[in-house]
């Protein structure tokens, strides 16, 4: 019995022991819960998809080649994203757009949506004052005498938009007009159509007009 327990390691020895192997497994339990680092070539990525599929309508840095393309530099990357996996699925319909969205995979489309996300975004400076004045009421405070509600209870403060809604601020002028009266004929759809159709319903044209030229020329 005591020769047995002299051959037993000591709480010094114990510790010799098993303190490598402690050490080991929590070095590895640490490396283990460490977050992947996103690709640092995403936007580089991103920027050569662009150049490839998308610089034709949307311009070389997503500011819109015409009033026919939005513009999408500085637009939310989620926001971005969502879009194109809907034209991609068909749940937004556009004879340009399906196409080249059906050919993205996940990866690409989120590399794209990033890239245009990191640039700046254009400003179209406001030709009529007075009309932009009166598209910020029509913005901030609606028409209560219309039933039109205020665009800001959505798009935001300072038109920035999220993940689910659009960046306004900067955005074309004539662009957004056009949009506001294909939700007016139901010929836009997407998920929030339902409520920019009532939206743009209850809007006059001056009212259209007004807006878009005080967004047009937000930063």
């Amino acid at each position: 019995m005591t020769q047995q327990a002299s051959h037993r390691p000591g709480r010094n020895g114990l510790w010799r022991v098993l303190a490598p192997l402690l050490a080991l497994g929590l070095s590895g339990s640490v490396w283990a819960a460490q977050p992947v680092a996103p690709a640092a070539d995403d936007i580089a990525t991103g920027a050569k998809l662009a150049e490839k599929h998308c610089a034709a309508c949307h311009g070389a840095t997503g500011q819109g080649a015409t009033i026919d393309f939005a513009s999408l530099a500085g637009q939310n990357e989620m926001y971005i994203a969502k879009q194109l996996r809907e034209f991609a699925s068909g749940e937004r319909d556009s004879t340009v757009m399906d196409s080249k969205a059906s050919i993205l995979s996940e990866c690409s489309i989120r590399a794209v949506a990033k890239f245009y996300q990191s640039q700046v975004p254009k400003v179209s400076p406001s030709k009529d004052p007075m009309l932009a004045n009166a598209g910020q009421f029509v913005y901030e405070r609606g028409n209560p005498y219309a039933g039109l509600p205020a665009c800001v209870s959505c798009h935001g403060t300072g038109g920035r938009g999220n993940a689910e809604l659009p960046r306004l601020a900067g955005q074309n002028p004539r662009y957004m007009e056009r949009q506001l009266k294909n939700y007016v004929s139901r010929t836009r759809a997407g998920d929030s159509a339902a409520v920019m159709t009532m939206v743009a319903s209850r809007m006059t044209e001056m009212e259209m007009k007004a807006v878009v030229e005080y967004l047009g020329a937000m930063k």
